[in-house]
Order: structure tokens, then C-alpha cells, then sequence
């Protein structure tokens, strides 16, 4: 029944689509809008809609605890894949090193050859930064890191507290403010980066890579 409903609601945007008048001055108004989507910033549904969309059966997605992972819950149609989360007192940490367990032991496995995507936010990523660094002589497995970087963690803005506290004494202590170079990060580790700033750039930076792949999109708090 999930997956019926959800059908539904896709076969719905496609007809609106579909729908387009054949006018040349109404397919122009159009053809701007598109552009226009295209270069604007990405946004956390659009994020997670990209990345859920590039997600298919042979494929893993392990999703880290942040706001990305709140809003596929909400938007995300039925499909038939294999999603990982670690949760618990410490669910931020060892996303990297939980989610190269899941590639490595997936790739033992002849008959699925995907990638596995990992969809975390900034803070979740340092967390567990370390894990970026692989022992030498050993075989790394297909990995894209997804970071969505807003540059703390935006989750906590919206507690009651953050509404109530003097703001600067709130950034300090729930969002934790961090202005690491992830570019400079991913070289030092040996990391493919590709950064995204407009939603145009988000598909073809989600292709998938035999190389580790760091892919960082910039967020609005």
C-alpha cells in the first residue's frame, strides 16, 4: 500500500509535467523557470530527493542522525532498497566506519555491485573523521559520502531552548559552529571532493565513482 500511494504521487507530478502547453512563448516562461531551479541553492528536500532518487536495489544507503535524515523521512516515496542508521545514547558517531563495514561486506558479494552512499551532515562527518583514513594495503570499498554542510548543527535551532536563550550562548553550545575546509579534508585523506552549490550540479555529482567520493553540498542554515 506504501509503495502504491507513493506511485500515485509521482504519477501525478509527471502529468503536470506532461501537461505543458505548446505555445512558444508559455514553453519559453518555462524553460526559464527550469533554468532558474536549476541555479538555485539546494535545499534539504532537494538534497535528499536527489540522493534517494540515484539510490537503486544493488545499491546501500546508510543515512547518519541530522536534520537530512528527518526529511527523507518525510518526503521519501517507496522503493524497495536497503537503508542503514545507527541510532542509541551516540547515534552521531561512527557513521563513516558503520557505513564502510556495510560497503565492504556488500562487495563480497559478486552480484551487488553498487555503491554505497552515505547521507550525513557536517558535524556527523568530523565525528567520525578518522574513519576517512584507510590501513594501508587494504582494499576501499565503492563509498560517496553526501555531506550536507550548514556548518554546525542546525537540527538543535529547533528545540524550545533556541527560541528562549540568548543566541550567541546557543550557537555556542547546541549548534557548535565548524568552518572546516572539506576540500583541504578529503585531499588530506585521499578523497575524490566534488562540491555542489546549485541544484543543477547535484545529479551529476552524485555519480557514482570507483573511487572514495566525498560530496559536499552546501546548506543554508
Amino acid at each position: 500500500r506504501w509503495v502504491h500511494a507513493s506511485r500515485m504521487v509521482l504519477d501525478e507530478a509527471e502529468e503536470s509535467v506532461a501537461s505543458i502547453s505548446t505555445d512558444y512563448v508559455e514553453r519559453a516562461a518555462f524553460a526559464r523557470d527550469q533554468l532558474a531551479r536549476m541555479r538555485a541553492p539546494v535545499t534539504r528536500r532537494a538534497l535528499v530527493e536527489a540522493v534517494w532518487g540515484v539510490t537503486w536495489p544493488h545499491d546501500r544507503l546508510v543515512v547518519a542522525a541530522s536534520r537530512l535524515i528527518r526529511e527523507l523521512d518525510r518526503v521519501a516515496p517507496g522503493k524497495r532498497i536497503r537503508v542503514h542508521a545507527n541510532r542509541g545514547l551516540a547515534g552521531i558517531d561512527g557513521t563513516v566506519a558503520t557505513a564502510t563495514g556495510i560497503a565492504l561486506g556488500s562487495q563480497r558479494d559478486a552480484g551487488r555491485p553498487g555503491v554505497t552512499r552515505v547521507l550525513l551532515g557536517d558535524l556527523a562527518l568530523l565525528h567520525d573523521v578518522g574513519s576517512l583514513l584507510g590501513g594501508a594495503g587494504e582494499a576501499w570499498p565503492r563509498l560517496q559520502l553526501v555531506v550536507g554542510n550548514d556548518h554546525g548543527g542546525t537540527i538543535f535551532d529547533g528545540l524550545e531552548v533556541a527560541g528562549s536563550a540568548d543566541p550567541a550562548l546557543a550557537d555556542r553550545v547546541l549548534l557548535t559552529p565548524q568552518s572546516v575546509d572539506l576540500a583541504a579534508l578529503a585531499a588530506a585523506y585521499g578523497w575524490e571532493h566534488r562540491l555542489v552549490t546549485e541544484r543543477g550540479q547535484l545529479d551529476g555529482a552524485l555519480t557514482p565513482s570507483a573511487d572514495r567520493v566525498l560530496v559536499e553540498v552546501a546548506l543554508s542554515r
